[in-house]
């Protein structure tokens, strides 16, 4: 009993002495304090902008800040269009891609290998003139056409085609194209084998053309005029500048030689570079290809009566002993027999068989000496050709 008595003492009291740790509120307590909000708002409140002026939140707003929100308007009316123009140009793209989807990208600005570029506004007009090649498929253009250029493309119902100058860059290799490029197929050149005799009655001479290997006999008109009783030719041998070849082919057109011979495996070809540096003469001028330039010499000599003077520097051996001339003996030699200039390589000249087979050997002078250091030692082949068809033609 009496440790019992002990421990419900001892409990109580350790009740009494220790409090709890938290205070859990209850009606009583909540009830004996009133809740006062308007002790926690603040005594003073600041006066508003709106209503010092009078004015509604609203109204003062818009009136303050309207010009910030039409300069908005403005940026966003302005996204918007960009927006649109965006939209568009990308359909644009699309569609344009569209049409070319199975195509390869740059097939189109390939040059078609079986067809020839010619460029140039008086290579164009000249081969449309001129009519002697097999066909033209189309004229591209860039800037505004010339009125002949339109009129002989409608005659020959011709297709006029609008392209971007970078696609005749292409066709052209970057060459001066005057905005205006003719497809067309190559120049091809009739092969002869030799010249016949001349008809002055007539004022034409024959020669004998090779033909899928049979022979055929033709004619070929030449210019008379003063001083001038027999046709004058041109042979060409080892000329591969194409811009020489030009230049000599725009000379004799000009001065009026009757035709041109080239060595078929040797020269430079009629590229539309030659076309262009000849001012369109290719398309003018009779042009042959010969295969065999020894046969052609000698079977011109003995069976057409012509004389070959060929221009070079004159060696002094037997084979051009008595052959040397001046070029002031040239002149008045076309009243007398046809005549045929031989010019060669812009380096080495003419080949040393085809000299040996010549009737004349011709050599410009020079005007003063020159040391060995100077690099002037010789003419351009185009200027001494030049020089020389016109002391042939004086």
């Amino acid at each position: 009993m009496l440790k019992l008595g002990y421990k419900s003492y001892f409990s109580r009291s350790v009740a009494q002495v220790v409090k709890s740790a938290v205070k859990v509120p209850n009606e009583a307590h909540q009830g004996s304090r009133a809740s006062n909000f308007d002790r926690n708002l603040p005594k003073e409140r600041r006066v508003k902008a709106w209503e010092r002026a009078g004015e509604d939140k609203d109204s003062w707003f818009k009136r303050k800040y309207a010009h910030v929100h039409a300069k908005e308007n403005r940026r966003e009316e302005s996204r918007k269009i960009q927006d649109v123009e965006k939209r568009e140009s990308k359909s644009q793209y699309q569609d344009h891609r569209a049409k070319f989807g199975n195509r390869n990208m740059i097939s189109g600005l390939r040059p078609n290998p079986l067809m020839e570029y010619v460029y140039g506004t008086n290579s164009v007009i000249s081969a449309l003139r001129a009519d002697k090649r097999e066909y033209f498929s189309r004229i591209l253009y860039h800037a505004p056409l010339a009125q002949e250029v339109q009129l002989l493309a409608k005659k020959k119902d011709i297709q006029l085609e609008l392209v971007d100058k970078h696609r005749l860059n292409l066709l052209t290799n970057y060459a001066i194209h005057n905005n205006i490029v003719l497809e067309t197929k190559p120049l091809q050149l009739p092969e002869i084998k030799h010249l016949g005799p001349c008809n002055v009655e007539s004022q034409a001479f024959s020669y004998v053309e090779s033909f899928f290997d049979e022979s055929q006999e033709r004619s070929e008109n030449y210019l008379l005029k003063e001083g001038k009783q027999f046709p004058l030719g041109l042979f060409l041998d080892e000329v591969v500048d194409p811009h020489n070849m030009g230049a000599i082919i725009r000379s004799a057109y000009f001065l009026g030689v009757d035709f041109i011979v080239l060595s078929r495996r040797n020269c430079a070809p009629l590229s539309p570079a030659v076309a262009k540096t000849s001012s369109g003469a290719t398309e003018l001028l009779p042009i042959f290809n010969v295969d065999k330039p020894l046969d052609f010499f000698t079977k011109s000599q003995t069976e057409g009566g012509w004389t070959f003077v060929t221009a070079g520097v004159c060696s002094d051996n037997k084979f051009t002993k008595n052959k040397k001339m001046a070029p002031q003996d040239l002149h008045g030699m076309l009243q007398e027999l046809p005549v045929v200039l031989v010019v060669g390589n812009e380096g080495t000249g003419v080949r040393t068989n085809l000299q040996m087979r010549s009737d004349f050997m011709v050599e410009i002078p020079k005007g003063r000496e020159t040391s060995g250091t100077c690099s002037v030692d010789s003419l351009n082949v185009s200027v001494a050709t030049a020089v020389l068809l016109n002391s042939l033609l004086s």
